[in-house]
């Protein structure tokens, strides 16, 4: 369901499923009204003005990418779009049903954004604690700290939510950055500002 919530709380989700699938690829594919309204891609993707077209370019079968289009479109129910809040635009009699944001693909030109898993991080990330030293037998290193992504396995349990890294980088960067420069004159280590 891609429109179970925003973004941020599913692209770990899509990550996971997009793995599961032949080659480690699937395609997003919107049509010209949703240009403008969601975050600039990061590549370009690929534009083609029928759906028909669009499948020849990427690869996949064209009679059932149409076919798929045709029953999302024909699945659509009509509702007031809003990208900014879970909307009432889903689909009904599809599996699996989209609970928000699904609006028909029927405006060329259409483009495709190929989706391929990565890691963003483990779930096994060096343990520390609040002065940002890793642990090593529960024992503090004195010169070895650690912020951000390689230490969210400690602070996440499961899933992922945006700008974790982030906060964690900033927030634990600062206490190791003080930690290590604490340690570094405790070793009589010189340095300029």
């Amino acid at each position: 369901d891609e429109g179970e919530d925003f973004w941020p709380k599913r692209y770990a989700i899509w990550g996971r499923l997009v793995a599961k699938q032949p080659q480690q690829i699937a395609y997003s594919i919107i049509d010209s009204k949703a240009i403008g309204r969601f975050m600039p891609p990061v590549f370009a993707g690929v534009k083609a003005n029928s759906i028909q077209e669009l499948a020849e370019k990427i690869g996949l079968d064209a009679k059932t990418l149409c076919h798929t289009v045709d029953e999302f479109n024909r699945a659509c129910v009509k509702g007031t779009f809003n990208h900014t809040v879970l909307d009432d635009c889903t689909t009904q009699n599809i599996v699996p049903n989209k609970t928000h944001w699904a609006v028909p693909l029927d405006r060329p030109p259409f483009y495709a954004y190929a989706l391929k898993p990565g890691i963003t991080f483990t779930y096994l990330g060096l343990k520390v604690e609040d002065d940002a030293a890793v642990r090593f037998n529960n024992k503090a290193s004195r010169n070895l700290f650690v912020a951000g992504e390689m230490m969210a396995g400690n602070v996440l349990g499961q899933g992922y939510t945006a700008g974790v890294g982030m906060s964690i980088g900033t927030t634990f960067g600062r206490i190791a950055g003080k930690n290590a420069a604490r340690y570094a004159l405790s070793q009589g280590v010189e340095h300029e500002c």
